[in-house]
Parts: structure tokens; C-alpha cells; sequence
């Protein structure tokens, strides 16, 4: 949201909202769009009519352009606090124990002006001695320091008054099964679920992440900073079609492409997939067939991140599951069983050096692809045309990656 307004200054302070894929439903939503009532996943087409009244604006989700904005506000944190863990596309975690004896209000107010100036963004910042605290911090931040942006947790006033204002259902960790059941044993905000003092009810009715919450909320740090992401377990990649198909070429397309896309993350953390699962659906909304969904797994006899062996295999299952004249929505991959590439087992029936050539070539196209720019090099398996690539209709453009869609600013001549 804040992305958009940044290019486009014409939104601000109007009502607004972030589609999903396909522009399927709103995803992000700004706070006059709040206040006018839109929920999280409302549909498009719900919000067709306050649009055409004046009262609202849209944008399809501009992934490309949202990226690289986060990578430039994370490098200006990094610059002040470098031990930093991005934990999504909008939010990141400081470890800021090496600061302690530094007027941690006065630096972050500081950093949020830096980041207003250098990149247009508006960001809110919370400080606490625990991750879920500082959570609470940022929303109290958002709601009760718009001045500042800036919410600091260093005593027990503040704490308290922070969670007082914090809704259980908006805590992190809690879920919305959790806080039905707080709800109706009168525990309405985080200051009531701090305040319970039996450990073990705790354990009991709220399983370890409840459990986790709790000490959180009370001060006592459980939860560790990340500072390298986990390796995978498993890799899923999938998208809806801008329109529905029965083609059998352009599923195959969007398949391979899904492959492509899958097979550098296997590579990049070092491993290999055991077990490769391809599915296909239709509508949830299509009451015409019967089927609705159809999946095919197959355990690989010698595990692989070659993006030519994973093509051959996922084709091989799509054939399988694939039935003309069924309106096709989505098609996916997903790669599991995923093992240590530097533990892979040498085969005495397999061609290995016919196979260390192929993943020469899967390397070589990584480091094109990072050089020029996705699917720059592709296989020809993905096709061109891409008929099935998602709908973006309200694409806003990517101002800080293509030259050709930057900012033009008409020069006034005086004479």
C-alpha cells in the first residue's frame, strides 16, 4: 500500500486496497479502507461498486516492484542495525542488545525519517526486550504515536498499557481458534492473557506456541532470531490461469515454467527432491463437472535438482491426471523428500558425467537468469507465449526495475 502511494501521491489518504493473484480479492488494505468496512478477502467483484462510486481505489499486487523497495528500506535499517532478520516483505526483526546503553527512541526516530526521505515510505517501529512485544510495540505505534512512528516497551507502564489496547485476536501467535476460546473464558486483550498465572492451563488448552505467547508477552524472550532462513522441507509452486483452459499445451507451459522457477531454490540451499507431486484444479466455483481436483506423485529412483530430469518427470505425472474438456484453473509442483545434495549416492548404472553436464547447464542458466533477468534463459518446454499467465489489471508500474516504466518528469522551460 504504501508502495504504491510512494509513486503515486494522488492515493494518499483516500481509501485503497491490494489485490491477490488474478485479482481475486483484497489482500492489503489501507486505513480509511478499513474504516469504510473492507475486509481481508473481500472479493473483487464486492469492491467494483464502491470503486465506480468514487470511494475507492485498486491495484493488482506489483510483487516486483514491492521486493525491491523492501530490499532498499532493509538495507537503510542494516546501515544502523545490522543484526537484522527479515522475517516478511513488510516487516523485519533487530537484535538491538548491543545498543542497550544508546537512546534507542531518539535512533529510531532518526531511522524512520531516513527511511521517509530515501525511499517515501512511512514505517512504524516498535522496541520491546521480546519479538511478540515488539509486535504489540509496532500496532501501538500505528494506533497511538502517529507523530513519531515510534513505540518503545521499557517499563512496565508502557507495557501494560500496550497490552491493554492489543485485541487477543490480533496477537501474534494466538490464531483465531485460540482467541474464540480466550474470548469465551473472558480473556479479551493480551493484558488478560498475560495476566493468567497457571502455567500448566496454559500448556494444556493453548499447545507450545500459546505457551510461547504467553512468556512472551510477559517479558521472557522464547523465540530466537533467524538471521539465514531454514532450509525448505518441501518447495510449492503454483498459480491460478488468467482465464480457465482445457488445453493440455498451455498447462503443460504453465508447468514447466513452474519448474524452472522451482528447480534454482533446490539448487540454491543444496539439496535434492525425492519426491515430486504435480496437481491440477478446477473452480471452486465450477458446479457443471464433478471433478474438482486431481494430483499424481511420484518417488524419483535417483533424487535430483536437474531442472531437465524434474521437467521430464513432472510432464510424465501431468500426463496422468490430465482430462480434456475439464475447465482447468490452476496447475502446481510441488518437490518433497528433499535431501543433502553433498550426500547424494553415486549410481553404477547411471550415466553420471551425461548428468553433471545437464546440471553445468541448469548452473549456467541460474547465473544467466540472476545477470539478465528471470526467465531471460529458459527451456523450451515453457513455451513463449504464456497464454495462461495470471490477470493484472490494474498493474501499477515497476518504477525502480524498468527503465522504461521510471518516472518522468516534464522539465519547465523559461524564456
Amino acid at each position: 500500500m504504501s508502495c504504491e502511494r510512494a509513486f503515486q501521491p494522488e492515493l494518499r489518504n483516500k481509501a485503497g486496497v491490494v489485490l491477490s493473484n488474478n485479482d481475486g480479492c483484497a489482500i492489503a488494505r489501507s486505513q480509511e479502507a478499513k474504516d469504510l468496512g473492507v475486509k481481508m478477502g473481500t472479493p473483487y467483484f464486492e469492491l467494483e461498486k464502491m470503486v465506480e462510486h468514487g470511494d475507492l481505489w485498486f491495484r493488482s499486487s506489483n510483487y516486483t516492484l514491492y521486493q525491491d523497495m523492501m530490499r532498499r528500506v532493509t538495507g537503510i535499517v542494516c546501515e544502523m542495525w545490522p543484526e537484522m532478520e527479515i522475517y516478511s516483505i513488510d516487516e523485519s526483526f533487530v537484535d538491538l542488545s548491543l545498543f542497550h546503553a544508546h537512546d534507542l527512541q531518539a535512533m529510531a526516530v532518526v531511522l524512520r525519517e531516513r527511511i521517509l526521505q530515501q525511499t517515501g515510505i512511512p514505517v512504524c517501529i516498535g522496541i520491546a526486550p521480546t519479538r511478540t512485544l515488539a509486535k504489540v510495540a509496532n500496532r501501538t505505534a500505528k494506533k497511538f504515536f502517529k507523530a513519531t512512528g515510534v513505540c518503545v516497551l521499557d517499563d512496565d507502564s508502557r507495557t501494560a498499557f500496550a497490552l491493554e489496547h492489543m485485541p487477543i485476536e490480533d496477537v501474534w501467535g494466538i490464531g483465531p481458534k485460540n482467541a474464540a476460546k480466550l474470548i469465551k473464558i473472558g480473556v479479551n486483550t493480551a493484558k488478560d492473557f498475560a495476566a493468567i498465572n497457571n502455567y500448566e492451563y496454559v500448556c494444556k488448552r493453548f499447545t507450545i506456541t500459546g505457551l510461547r505467547t504467553w512468556y512472551e508477552l510477559n517479558g521472557q524472550s522464547v523465540l530466537g532470531m533467524e538471521y539465514l532462513p531454514p532450509d525448505k522441507k518441501g518447495i510449492c509452486t503454483g498459480r491460478s490461469f488468467g482465464e480457465k483452459t482445457d488445453d493440455y499445451h498451455v498447462i503443460e507451459d504453465a508447468l514447466c515454467a513452474f519448474v524452472q522457477n522451482s528447480a534454482p531454490k533446490l539448487r540454491k540451499q543444496g539439496s535434492f527432491c525425492g519426491q515430486l507431486q504435480v496437481f491440477l484444479q478446477t473452480s471452486q466455483f465450477e458446479v457443471v463437472h464433478k471433478i474438482k481436483s486431481a494430483a499424481y506423485h511420484m518417488d524419483l529412483a535417483i533424487p535430483t535438482n536437474i531442472t531437465q530430469e524434474l521437467l521430464r518427470y513432472a510432464i510424465e505425472c501431468l500426463k496422468r491426471i490430465y482430462r480434456p474438456g475439464y475447465p482447468y484453473q490452476k496447475v502446481g509442483i510441488f518437490m518433497t523428500k528433499l535431501t543433502p545434495a553433498n550426500a547424494g549416492q553415486m549410481y553404477l548404472m547411471e550415466d553420471n558425467e551425461r548428468r553433471e553436464k545437464m546440471l553445468k547447464v541448469s548452473k549456467l542458466a541460474d547465473r544467466l537468469n540472476g545477470m539478465l533477468g528471470k526467465d531471460m534463459v529458459r527451456f523450451a518446454a515453457m513455451g513463449y507465449d504464456k497464454p495462461w499467465k495470471m490477470r493484472q489489471g490494474y498493474l501499477s508500474k515497476r518504477y525502480t526495475t524498468r527503465i522504461e516504466e521510471v518516472l518522468v518528469i516534464n522539465p519547465f522551460i523559461f524564456s
